[in-house]
């Protein structure tokens, strides 16, 4: 009996182990299971909120804005260490910057006093888009001495004449007539010309070689009639040929005989002294021949604020009101800057169309 009893303990002790690893597995098992429940049962995470987002979006905003200042600030103690070297840009892009002067007379006069090299590029850069109005005998002078280039020129290596594209040139007094024909002549490279007949005879006309090939507006102001002049000689047939726009104040209508056969736009200054000027302008547009490449006549009368409506009389002829106190300089000058006459002739035209069209 005590082996036996001995057996049994024996035998116990021997399978107590595996029951205890049986039940150390098994709540391994249960802990394992109970895990991938809860997983499963786990919702879905939530999207951030809506104030989240708009807040990391104003951070990366902020953060965006706080480089760019960073770089500015750099850039400003780069300029302030080195200074910007305006001289080292393209020379197309220095003519380009300096060109936005031309229409602001106290930074032109301040630019061509920094430096012998400014002055030269400001010349440039603003003498072809400036219209240049001579008429009181100190500018005469003064100009003269500028584009024949006394001893006192900065660049004498700079023919400053063929700079010139706008001129407008009336000398009050009779001693300064040869001075304005001496300047024309050196402005051989004018695009837009407003002078007496006088002055187009003795500067241009008579001349034996013809320089002005680039000329293709003129303003004939008040003077005699000198059409002679001008249908004589070589030089003159040779420079009423090439006009494009021809403005005329006082002068008669324009003679049949003289050729104008690139002349696209024609304007008359209308005086109580010709009442019957609208007559011949509309007689003178029959005659297909006399300007074969006509498309715009204008009339301009003087008026009042009251009346500054234009009209339009048929599909070539417009009559345009100008205000009495604004001189024909001035109408010059703006159409220098964009705004001529031709323009508003243009613009009632394209009204006309719209109306029609509605």
């Amino acid at each position: 009996m005590s082996d036996t009893l001995v057996y049994r303990v024996f035998t116990f002790q021997n399978e107590a182990p595996s029951w205890t690893t049986l039940s150390i597995i098994s709540i391994g098992l249960f802990f394992v299971l109970s895990l991938f429940s809860l997983a499963d049962n786990q919702p879905p995470p939530t999207p951030p909120c809506k104030h989240l987002v708009q807040a990391r979006q104003q951070q990366a905003e902020e953060a965006a804005l706080l480089e760019i200042e960073k770089s500015r600030i750099r850039v400003l103690e780069i300029w302030a260490t080195d200074g910007f070297q305006f001289r080292e840009l393209p020379l197309e892009l220095q003519i380009y910057v300096l060109s936005f002067c031309a229409d602001m007379p106290a930074t032109y006069r301040s630019l061509v006093l920094v430096s012998r090299s400014t002055y030269e590029m400001t010349l440039r850069a603003c003498l072809p888009l400036m219209p240049i109005t001579l008429s009181s005998s100190r500018q005469l002078i003064a100009f003269a001495k500028l584009v024949h280039q006394d001893e006192t020129c900065l660049v004498p290596f700079l023919d400053i004449g063929r700079l010139v594209h706008r001129l407008w040139i009336s000398p009050r007094l009779r001693e300064d007539t040869i001075l304005a024909y001496r300047i024309v002549r050196a402005c051989s490279n004018i695009h837009s010309l407003a002078c007496d007949a006088r002055t187009l005879c003795a500067s241009i006309a008579k001349c034996a070689r013809f320089k002005h090939t680039m000329c293709r507006e003129l303003t004939l102001l008040v003077s005699r009639s000198h059409w002679e002049c001008t249908m004589e000689t070589p030089s003159g047939l040779q420079f009423m040929r090439q006009l494009t726009h021809f403005r005329l104040m006082g002068e008669p209508a324009v003679p049949r005989m003289l050729a104008l056969p690139q002349l696209t736009h024609l304007s008359y200054l209308d005086r109580p002294r010709h009442p019957e000027r609208e007559a011949e302008i509309l007689s003178s547009l029959e005659d297909s021949g006399l300007f074969p490449s006509l498309e715009e006549v204008i009339l301009t009368k003087r008026c009042g604020p009251e009346r500054q409506v234009p009209e339009r009389i048929n599909h070539r002829l417009a009559v345009i009101y100008v205000l009495r106190e604004q001189t024909e300089m001035e109408l010059w000058c703006n159409a220098a800057r964009g705004e001529s006459l031709w323009n508003r002739a243009r613009a009632l035209s394209v009204a006309k169309k719209a109306v029609r069209a509605v």
